[in-house]
């Protein structure tokens, strides 16, 4: 009965899925509009982290992914990609190989904040290393590690889950496979990414508590016209949760790519089914630069942040910099010079104000 269920609600989402596309290519104004969602990749996923150095040694040392870039900064970001405020900050990003073809975290500190109160949003991210499963039972603490014949549960020093599995991976494939994320309402939020986002349901790895979505579930090396690889996506898994989503002050952020004509058919989208945009269409980058990413964030129904950037210029901007180690270590010798840090967050309330 289970099974009958389980697929009852599959086919459910996708027939309103498939009715809304069609909807949408028999108006002409939507046809001027059609979204090449083919061509869209799942990026990386942005971790507020409390401690650089311990942080960056496990995503490194023990998980065996590499830093591709290294970028320090003295305010916070138009994009709030560092949270609601105004600290100095600093991303790392690390990955298994280049972030046209590799899934990819962003590690984002905040020089003002000492820690951050952790929610139930962040679920598990999944990789497949039989080398990092050696790795994380020769260094780490085995008391805090879970594991059965085929897998091995571990934590970041900031509490993020990480699900090793035993497995060799072929040449050129992605170690990551999986990131998911707790919702309370699963019909509500598989609609949301699959009738407003176009994401596609993989059936064969999902359930009536759980729903695997990809953008591409090719088997073939294809590629965008600006060279992100299509297929060996990482998946997006969506967990119910039975409970509200308390995303605390520590939560993360999804990025996606899409060709830039995408940005404005999105957020129309979400516009004209009445759901949240973050912060609209907007150039991000440096004051100087002339190679500014175009981005739209939203906000799912349970507030998951979501970032779509252009393929474009993003292209140029997600290289591999060959001196992203030595700026991460000069990175780590600095230190904050606000005496009145945030102790957990985004709100003055949380500062801690010395009297002298």
């Amino acid at each position: 009965m289970s099974k009958q269920i389980h697929h009852h609600v599959l086919q459910t989402v996708k027939n309103v899925s498939t009715s809304f596309r069609r909807i949408s290519s028999n108006s002409s104004s939507a046809q001027q509009q059609q979204s090449t969602c083919s061509d869209r990749r799942f990026l990386r996923y942005t971790l507020k982290i409390s401690d650089r150095f311990e942080t960056t040694k496990f995503f490194c040392d023990i998980l065996g992914m590499n830093i591709l870039r290294h970028e320090d900064m003295d305010s916070g970001c138009s994009a709030q990609c560092n949270g609601n405020f105004e600290s100095p900050w600093s991303k790392t990003v690390t990955s298994y190989g280049d972030e046209h073809s590799y899934f990819a975290l962003e590690l984002n500190y905040n020089y003002d904040v000492q820690g951050y109160k952790y929610g139930n949003d962040f679920a598990s991210i999944t990789i497949h290393s039989r080398q990092a499963i050696i790795n994380a039972q020769k260094f780490l603490d085995k008391s805090q590690m879970q594991s059965d014949s085929k897998s091995l549960v571990i934590s970041s020093p900031d509490g993020h889950r990480i699900i090793l599995i035993d497995k060799d991976i072929e040449k050129d494939e992605d170690p990551v496979k999986c990131l998911s994320l707790n919702v309370y309402n699963l019909k509500k939020s598989t609609d949301y990414y699959t009738r407003l986002l176009n994401m596609t349901i993989i059936e064969e790895e999902s359930n009536k508590n759980r729903v695997r979505l990809s953008y591409n579930n090719l088997t073939t090396n294809e590629r965008s016209k600006y060279n992100f690889r299509l297929d060996n996506q990482c998946q997006l898994e969506l967990i119910e949760n039975k409970h509200p989503i308390d995303r605390g002050t520590g939560y993360g952020r999804a990025a996606f790519s899409c060709p830039v004509k995408d940005i404005d058919i999105i957020q129309n989208r979400i516009e004209k089914d009445g759901q949240k945009i973050l912060i609209s269409k907007m150039k991000l980058g440096r004051f100087l630069d002339f190679n500014k990413n175009t981005v739209v964030i939203l906000s799912d129904p349970d507030e998951h942040e979501i970032c779509f950037v252009g393929e474009e210029n993003y292209s140029v901007s997600c290289e591999i910099d060959s001196n992203a180690e030595d700026k991460c270590r000069k990175g780590l010798r600095q230190a904050s010079k606000n005496p009145d840090k945030y102790e957990i967050g985004e709100d003055k309330s949380t500062k801690c104000e010395k009297n002298y």
